[in-house]
């Protein structure tokens, strides 16, 4: 049953939706509600089919070990994400629609690279999809993020295609299983130059420079797509090179590597510190738990990518709700941290999910977020990284302090104030609520991976 895994559904299902909207436009233009809910009957499709029938195994791509795992999480996400969209007042186009398909189909197809080539047409599927589904779905300044987004990521593909090029020059192939087994040294270069390349996908520093911007300028739906599915491609990327590809017995990678998260969770967490936009400080939030993703890959150990692709799944999840959630706040101008206060009177379950997510993305127990940093600390502790852990710790009191600053002005005052009426909630909201909720019971229901 191979002709049934979710790419071929998904790039089917782009398929139809272009030729639906050209029927479309031949009967008089109606219709294009009927396609986004087929849009979202493709995902739930492509889902179903992960879930029975997962991997694939072709010549440009092939099977590992954790591809239905993680092409679940994808469309379980992505379907969530479109949902909620679907639910929002303004409206977008079908044209918007392809995008977001084609999005999702590049981020799937990432996790089953079987060489660089195939890997590096996957991330720029992923990327010019993203870089319109920026705009299309217009916001004050979407504009100005797309075009911080597309620049930037203009920049990171050449030095991608330029990293590989210098790989091939130095080992003759681009296959996997035969860079697995090639000599470390003719390609030294070649590796550093795709670790700056995939590293602005993945938003470490100093790659991450268009992300707060573009976070902000997007419409939060889409940054909650892009700063969870469309960032877990990016660390995911990272570890089929760097795991199942790259020789792994390597100081000079190993000290790049902790270099690089150590200095991606530090900056962000003091970046984020001193926002006072809240949208603003959930993006640095987001580039911190890129940093911590990373940070356990960096042992290159079993161990370690497992607890990375845990961890991966646990802060996809959490920044989906706190952004999904905090879209419903930023249509009642809840922009700055001493707003937060109003967020119980906006949507009760929106304020208590973003609380739960936000206490997730800290680290605190029960929730998935614990376990994930639990696994991390757990993986560097067994492979002697000590002084590590310790400064992890620091960190995760520094990101404490920036979380709770905007927790601590979530009061609930509406629950003792006395109001005779009783405020009419939309259907909009309720469908939102719901999405909500599913997420925010997967942050629980997720810790039976650890």
């Amino acid at each position: 049953m191979g002709y049934l895994n979710p790419q071929y559904v998904l790039f089917g299902g782009i398929l139809l939706v272009i030729l639906l909207d050209f029927l479309r436009y031949g009967l008089g233009g109606k219709g294009k509600y009927i396609i986004h809910y087929i849009s979202a009957g493709i995902l739930a499709l492509a889902l179903v089919f992960d879930v029975l029938y997962g991997n694939m195994n072709i010549n440009m791509f092939s099977e590992v070990q954790y591809s239905q795992f993680v092409t679940g999480f994808m469309l379980f996400i992505s379907l969530l994400v479109y949902l909620f969209i679907l639910s929002d007042k303004h409206e977008h186009g079908v044209a918007a629609d392809v995008a977001y398909l084609s999005a999702i189909l590049g981020a799937t197809l990432v996790v089953l690279a079987s060489n660089l080539i195939s890997l590096f047409l996957s991330i720029e599927l992923l990327s010019i999809s993203s870089y319109a589904l920026v705009y299309l779905y217009k916001s004050d300044s979407a504009l100005e993020g797309a075009i911080k987004y597309l620049s930037t990521g203009i920049i990171s593909m050449v030095i991608l295609i330029f990293g590989i090029s210098v790989i091939y020059a130095g080992t003759g192939t681009l296959s996997f299983s035969s860079l697995h087994t090639v000599s470390y040294i003719p390609f030294i270069a070649g590796i550093s130059i795709v670790i700056a390349g995939l590293g602005f996908k993945s938003t470490l520093v100093p790659f991450h420079m268009w992300a707060p911007d573009t976070y902000e300028a997007s419409n939060s739906s889409i940054t909650a797509f892009i700063s969870s599915v469309s960032k877990a491609a990016g660390l995911l990327a990272m570890i089929r090179v760097f795991f199942f590809a790259l020789p792994v017995s390597s100081s000079f990678v190993t000290a790049l590597f902790l270099s690089i998260a150590l200095i991606t969770i530090f900056l962000s967490a003091f970046l984020a510190s001193v926002q006072d936009r809240i949208k603003r400080l959930l993006a640095y939030s987001s580039i911190s738990q890129a940093g911590f993703a990373f940070i356990s890959l960096a042992v290159l150990t079993t161990k370690g990518v497992n607890a990375a692709i845990f961890y991966i799944f646990a802060f996809a999840v959490a920044d989906a709700i706190v952004f999904l959630a905090y879209g419903m706040f930023e249509n009642k101008k809840i922009i700055y941290r001493k707003d937060s206060g109003r967020m119980y009177s906006v949507s009760k379950i929106g304020a208590i999910s973003f609380f739960i997510g936000m206490l997730s993305l800290a680290g605190f127990p029960p929730t998935i977020g614990f376990f994930g940093k639990l696994l991390i600390f757990y993986a560097l502790f067994n492979s002697g990284y000590f002084p590590i852990v310790i400064l992890l710790f620091f960190s995760l009191l520094v990101s404490t302090f920036y979380y709770f600053n905007i927790l601590s002005g979530m009061h609930f005052a509406d629950l003792i104030k006395k109001e005779s009426a009783k405020k009419t909630i939309k259907r909009e909201q309720r469908v939102k609520e719901i999405i909500l909720v599913v997420l925010t019971v997967s942050l629980f229901v997720g810790v039976i991976f650890a």
